[in-house]
């Protein structure tokens, strides 16, 4: 009996053996197939995590583009005004070229004993 002893453990270790094969192929199947779906989450995760940073990164800029835009509101209105300024001055300037343009024509037609006599009273 002690052979058949031995062919039933060797049979016991070959069944064994074989169990613990397939337990252990199983088990690889198990890890594939989890870190399949999981490696299928991860290109979600991270092209959800590049969405969130541009995100950010969007509204950051839109912030500092509503303060350029305020900015530029306001120079636009600094330079209306300044507009105003520059058109004002020219209307002064244009009066007083105009004016000194006529008193410049009277002086022409003065003579030389008017204008003398302009001076001399003038300066007394």
């Amino acid at each position: 009996m002690v052979l058949d002893n031995n062919k039933l453990v060797m049979k016991i270790d070959k069944i064994t053996g074989t169990l613990v094969i397939i337990i252990l192929v199983l088990v690889v199947c198990l890890f594939i197939l989890t870190n399949n779906g999981t490696s299928d989450l991860d290109p979600y995760a991270k092209q959800k995590q590049k969405i969130d940073s541009l995100t950010v990164c969007i509204n950051a800029l839109e912030k500092t583009q509503l303060k350029y835009d305020s900015t530029i509101a306001i120079y636009r209105d600094i330079l209306s005004l300044m507009d105003s300024q520059i058109d004002s001055t020219k209307n002064k300037i244009k009066k007083i070229q105009n004016d000194y343009g006529k008193k410049i024509k009277v002086i022409s037609g003065v003579s030389h004993d008017e204008l003398s006599d302009f001076f001399t009273e003038r300066y007394k």
